[in-house]
C-alpha cells in the first residue's frame, strides 16, 4: 500500500473520532462503550488495522525523522494496535474505560486524534 494512501486513510479514521470527542464527548464514549462491548466487533476491527499496518510494512518498515518515516512509524502503531484488539480485546476495553473517566482525557484524547489525524492528512499530501 502507498504510504499517502495509509495516511488519508488512517487521518481520515482519526479525524472522525477526534473532532466529535472534542465536541460531543458524552454521546462519543457512549457510542464507543456500545462498539468495544461486542468482542467479535473488536477482533474485526483490530483484523483491519493489522492488515492496514501489514500493507505498509511489507513495502518498508525503517522508521526515520521524514515524513515517510514518521507514517511508518503510525503504520507500526496501527498495526500493534490492531493484534492488540484481535489478541486481548479485554485488555484494550480496560484501557479505553481507564482513559475515558474524566472530561479532560476526553477532551485531551480528542485534540490528540485530531492533531494526528490533521498532520497525516498534511504529510499524505507532501508524499
Amino acid at each position: 500500500m502507498e504510504l499517502s494512501t495509509f495516511a488519508y486513510t488512517i487521518g481520515i479514521i482519526e479525524l472522525l473520532f477526534g473532532l466529535p470527542l472534542l465536541f460531543y464527548s458524552k454521546p462519543t464514549v457512549k457510542w464507543l462503550d456500545k462498539a468495544f462491548k461486542d468482542d467479535v466487533q473488536m477482533r474485526v476491527i483490530g483484523g483491519i488495522m493489522t492488515v492496514l499496518g501489514a500493507l505498509v510494512l511489507i513495502e518498508g518498515y525503517e522508521i526515520s525523522a521524514d515524513p515517510a518515516g514518521l507514517v511508518i512509524l503510525m503504520a507500526w502503531a496501527v498495526f500493534l494496535k490492531g493484534m492488540m484488539y484481535t489478541w486481548w480485546p479485554q485488555t484494550a476495553v480496560n484501557m479505553k474505560k481507564k482513559l475515558m473517566k474524566s472530561e479532560a482525557m476526553l477532551t485531551l484524547g480528542g485534540i490528540a486524534a485530531t492533531a494526528i489525524g490533521v498532520l497525516l492528512v498534511y504529510a499524505a499530501s507532501i508524499l
